[in-house]
């Protein structure tokens, strides 16, 4: 610890003492498109290996005062055109021209990518390897959310967890959403509550573009980053004023309402984005139960999609030269509403929240941060950001009802005693980081602090028989907290056509629970407090090595941890018990990741492939409370079930023959295994399928298609996704059939979506359809609501009309 405190005050005495000189060294010149007619404004122009750059004004020109002398490489990168570099000899007091062609970019090789090392690089030369989803491609999927936009993306799946209300979730390769670290511009800000239906309450209307890190991340973005990481990037102000308004209507009552709005100042320093979303959909019942497709075709009344009504809004203001120059302040804000009913939708049953089998959820969601950057000299710089999330939630307990119901001869409770399962959530994160280019080397020391706290209240009913309280309605109130303090560092070292990023992160993890009720419901003490300590220390690293210009290949060999705490499962049950034991004995997971990849650049042709293992050591299992556990009053547990691996191989090709037409192409091969049976299919017929990682398809694959002859695109998508093994727990037994749990071998599928569109000026118009197989999964059983593997609602249709002013 006093070694990195040492180094990091060595390297910032440094940096101060390196402020940039006066040399009256001055550059001036343009860029232009590759064919010479039209100046390109707003292109970045910097001097390479330093702090100092600029943009091109409004008419493609530039200048730049005071560089270093000697010779200096010049580059000029933009968006969606490929960087240009130039050599230049500055001199003392003399000025130099130099001109820049700029060429379209067809492969999206020349993104600025940040996450895989917290510092710059092109998606090309990153050496963590790292996949975008551009805005483009957000647009072009018609993605209202992030759900929508992670989808068809290579070792992702996203997926629907409960037939019940929707809830959804992210794995990756093979890996449970637990494992995944999501943030929001670099930070942790997604977590708690937000992991249960967040992924369909985030608008895409402020997202710039999405990055995906794969493997260990833990030594960067501590506990919870085991598979990796998902970076959601807000856009920046643009530099000429810009509106645009999106309407969009679609099958089942589908709406959607965009705005969003950017502008900068004449100076250029200050910039100022809103954005807002409106979007709305029915409930819709298309399925029901049933053993085969043809039953499962027919409605029953229960609503396969819940109705949703959901509003974002939000800000970002941008501050260039702050407080000193070259510096930058930037606040964001945003709210989140949305309310989420579905059940039996006969006389609109649903609407009713406190009536059996019924789900409403309200979310309210309240985001604040600040970020601040300062560049130090000509090679160093020094960030801190902080952010606060406040997220609440009221939903139904249907729960209570029904045990209320079958504990008092089918007599309901008094209106005046029911209550929704309430629960608020407080979160504070902040990250202190600096970074400087010395030589080769390219140094990161940071710190990161975390605390988040959930308080949780639902009414219960005692339905022990056995019981003196038997009956008796009470209220049980949860109070959840952690906090952990995590100190990272990294060395990105250049050495020729090598790179080595060796990087070291420690952190230390509190967490603790409690649970009391209003009022005596035993004889017993009940509900003990838990608790749990850690520190954990966890080294990656990273090789890239570029055998030429267009072949590169990257080795990511790493460590993670995940603490047991922030279970989306447990919040996830707000309609039944929000009461789950952890022992203060569990053992967090740990895991070892491992990455090899070969990728090859061209100007028309991308292919990459990529393998990857990671084993999971001490893996964390939720299931029913056992005898012991349910004595204390605990309704479900959490338990170190057993070591497990995942491995695989991605393959992926991108082919733009011509600049309006761009095929792209993935595949995977999937395995994942425990290292011995689950404990609870020993002894059945399905002991061997067990050890299979549920929902884990063995091969996935992806296809795509953009057309864009003049002011018209056509976009073709279509997900592949290989036969994979899911649990059916029967919890509704029929005496004469006896209990049906089982493990599901599910049977591969396609789906295919289309989407067209036409420019005129200023105006789109658009209009898609997606699952246009109207394929639906070939089983259904309401009594698990989990047991979901393939769409349950067919093809949908929708089209829209957006506006795009430009000032």
């Amino acid at each position: 610890m006093k070694k990195m405190l040492l180094c990091l005050t060595v390297m910032l005495t440094i940096s101060l003492l390196s402020a940039q000189e006066k040399t009256d060294a001055m550059l001036f010149g343009d860029v232009k498109t590759i064919d010479g007619k039209q100046h390109l404004p707003y292109i970045q122009v910097w001097i390479k290996g330093t702090n100092l750059g600029t943009l091109t004004d409004a008419s493609g020109h530039f200048k730049i005062a005071n560089l270093p002398l000697g010779k200096q490489i010049i580059v000029a990168q933009g968006l969606g055109y490929i960087t240009q570099e130039r050599e230049v000899l500055m001199e003392r007091g003399k000025a130099v021209t130099v001109y820049f062609e700029l060429e379209e970019d067809a492969m999206n090789l020349e993104q600025v990518v940040i996450t895989g090392t917290r510092s710059r690089h092109y998606v090309k030369d990153v050496p963590v390897r790292t996949e975008v989803i551009t805005a483009k491609s957000i647009e072009n999927k018609n993605a209202a959310n992030l759900y929508q936009a992670l989808e068809g993306i290579p070792g992702i799946r996203v997926e629907n967890q409960c037939q019940a209300c929707n809830f959804t979730m992210i794995r990756m390769q093979g890996l449970g959403a637990e494992h995944t670290q999501v943030l929001i511009d670099g930070q942790p800000m997604y977590s708690g509550l937000a992991g249960v239906y967040g992924l369909q309450q985030f608008s895409t209307v402020d997202v710039d573009k999405i990055e995906v890190i794969k493997g260990a991340g833990s030594a960067l973005y501590g506990s919870g980053a085991v598979a990796g990481a998902i970076n959601i990037i807000s856009r920046e102000p643009s530099h000429q004023p810009q509106t645009k308004v999106e309407m969009q209507i679609g099958s089942h009552g589908t709406q959607r309402y965009d705005l969003s709005s950017s502008l900068r100042n004449e100076k250029g320093n200050l910039g100022l984005n809103i954005f807002a979303q409106r979007y709305a959909e029915q409930a819709i019942d298309e399925t029901g139960e049933g053993n085969t497709r043809d039953e499962v075709r027919r409605p029953d009344g229960v609503s396969d999609h819940v109705n949703s009504e959901l509003t974002n809004l939000g800000f970002s203001l941008f501050v260039n030269d702050a407080f000193w120059d070259k510096d930058q302040l930037i606040i964001r804000g945003r709210s989140v509403f949305e309310q989420r009913q579905g059940g039996l939708m006969t006389d609109d049953y649903y609407t009713n929240p406190f009536t059996d089998g019924t789900e409403n959820i309200i979310t309210k969601r309240y985001e604040a941060s600040v970020s601040y950057q300062k560049k130090l000299g000509l090679r160093s710089e020094i960030n801190l950001n902080m952010a606060y999330v406040n997220h609440q939630r009221n939903a139904t307990n249907d729960s209570y009802l029904n045990d209320y119901l079958v504990t008092h001869s089918d007599s309901v409770p008094d209106l005046r005693i029911m209550r929704p399962y309430l629960a608020d959530e407080q979160t504070f994160t902040s990250t202190l980081s600096f970074s400087s280019a010395l030589n080769t080397h390219r140094f990161v020391f940071g710190a990161q602090f975390f605390y988040d706290h959930i308080d949780e209240s639902g009414m219960y009913v005692v339905v022990d028989e056995s019981s003196s309280y038997y009956g008796a309605s009470y209220r049980s109130m949860a109070t959840k907290s952690a906090s952990e303090f995590g100190l990272f560092l990294q060395d990105e070292w250049a050495i020729g056509r090598w790179m080595l990023v060796p990087g070291l992160r420690m952190d230390y993890h509190s967490s603790g629970e409690s649970y009391t009720t209003d009022r005596r419901v035993s004889e017993l003490p009940l509900f003990p407090e838990t608790s749990f300590e850690a520190t954990a220390l966890n080294p990656r690293l990273a090789v890239r090595y570029k055998m030429n210009d267009q072949i590169t290949l990257r080795a990511n060999v790493g460590t993670g941890f995940r603490a047991p705490y922030g279970f989306s499962e447990d919040l996830h049950l707000c309609s039944g018990s929000p009461r789950v034991w952890k022992s203060s004995g569990l053992k967090p997971e740990t895991s070892v990741s491992y990455n090899l990849s070969a990728d090859y650049y061209a100007r028309k042709i991308r292919l990459s492939a990529n393998l990857f293992r990671t084993d999971l050591k001490n893996k964390i299992g939720f299931s029913d409370a056992d005898a012991q556990v349910a004595a204390l009053g605990y309704d479900y547990q959490w338990k170190n079930i057993d070591d497990a691996f995942v491995q695989g191989l991605e393959l992926t090709a991108v082919y733009s023959p011509l600049s309006q037409l761009q095929l792209s192409l993935d595949f995977s091969l999937n395995e994942g295994r425990y290292k011995q049976e689950r404990e609870d299919w020993a002894g059945t017929t399905y002991e061997k399928e067990s050890r299979y990682i549920s929902r884990f398809p063995s091969t996935a694959g992806n296809f795509m298609l953009e057309y864009t002859p003049g002011n018209w695109a056509l976009v073709l998508n279509s997900n592949y996704q290989g036969s994979m093994y899911i649990d059916y727990y029967n919890t509704d037994i029929d005496p004469l059939l006896g209990d049906q749990s089982k493990i599901k071998k599910t049977e591969p599928f396609v789906l295919l979506n289309a989407k067209v569109s036409r420019r005129f000026g200023q105006f789109k118009l658009y209009a898609g359809v997606d699952n246009i197989f109207d394929y639906i999964q070939d089983e259904r059983h309401l009594d698990d609501a989990a047991f979901l593997y393939a769409p349950v609602c067919g093809t949908a249709f929708y089209a829209g009309l957006s506006i795009d002013i430009r000032h």
